[in-house]
């Protein structure tokens, strides 16, 4: 029976536009009526991940931040966390403050997303309701924080030069962007989406091979190999493809929709088995 189906985002539930096919929800939200739980599974932010499980319209645990947090929006819980220590997030922030750099601190689901301060750039174009700035954010921090973002040129240049790619507690992973911009993620030291996703499955007494696994990605290949089924996204890297139980077509417009489809088919049995 598939029982839980986890997905990544990009390039694997978003399109390259960012928006998720009307077909595709439509699609998770009846599964997630009959039973099964529909598991996002990213390395975005959690609000990031929220927002697309308010699309679905399928409540229930999210694996976010790279895989170092793992919550149920039903119930507001945590269920897994791995957090970078306090004393570590404070130094950063102090350290940005001097020098006028932008952080963000994410410590939670329904929490405020923290800032050192804004700049005039975020606060114009990017600011949202949950942000909250904290200019004695170096002091005032009481809670490890699930991640530390970090997005720009010389800012990024100058942190990895002031705490490297990695020191006690934390590991900083930096992903380019276009025009030279990097962001840095700084998370628990060898975080990754599997052991969350075990986590979820736990605490839903579920089993490896009640679940289908899909994705794209480097960061998606330990959960792949866990899982009991896994697709990879036709047009994804070429090590998910290697690995995976099952290819998508390319040119698919619905991927997410023709892997449970498959994964159905394999599976050979009903879908569903959770209470709702």
């Amino acid at each position: 029976m598939l029982r839980m189906v986890a997905l990544d985002l990009d390039g694997t539930l978003l399109r390259a536009d960012g928006t998720v096919g009307v077909a595709t929800c439509a699609h998770l939200h009846e599964l997630w009526r009959a039973g099964t739980a529909i598991v996002i599974a990213t390395g975005r932010s959690w609000r990031t991940a929220v927002r697309v499980q308010e699309l679905l319209d399928a409540p229930g645990p999210i694996v976010a931040h790279n895989g170092a947090y793992a919550f149920d929006t039903r119930t507001g819980r945590e269920i897994y966390s791995r957090r970078v220590p306090v004393r570590a997030a404070r130094a950063m922030a102090a350290w940005a403050t001097a020098r006028r750099i932008m952080l963000r601190y994410y410590v939670g689901y329904r929490s405020p997303v923290l800032f050192n301060f804004f700049t005039a750039e975020h606060r114009a174009s990017f600011l949202r309701p949950e942000d909250r700035a904290e200019p004695t954010l170096n002091t005032v921090l009481d809670r490890a924080p699930v991640e530390i973002f970090l997005f720009g040129t010389w800012e990024v240049d100058s942190f990895l030069a002031r705490f490297g790619p990695e020191g006690p507690g934390y590991e900083a992973l930096v992903f380019p962007h276009e025009h030279e911009v990097r962001e840095v993620n700084v998370c628990a030291p060898g975080v990754d989406k599997v052991e969350a996703v075990a986590a979820v499955a736990r605490r839903l007494r579920i089993d490896r091979d009640e679940i289908l696994a899909v994705g794209d990605g480097l960061n998606d290949l330990r959960m792949m190999r866990w899982a009991g089924h896994s697709v990879a996204i036709g047009t994804g890297h070429g090590d998910a493809r290697a690995i995976a139980d099952y290819v998508t077509d390319p040119e698919s417009r619905d991927p997410v929709v023709e892997a449970v489809a498959w994964a159905h088919d394999a599976m050979g049995a009903p879908i569903g088995g959770l209470a709702r």
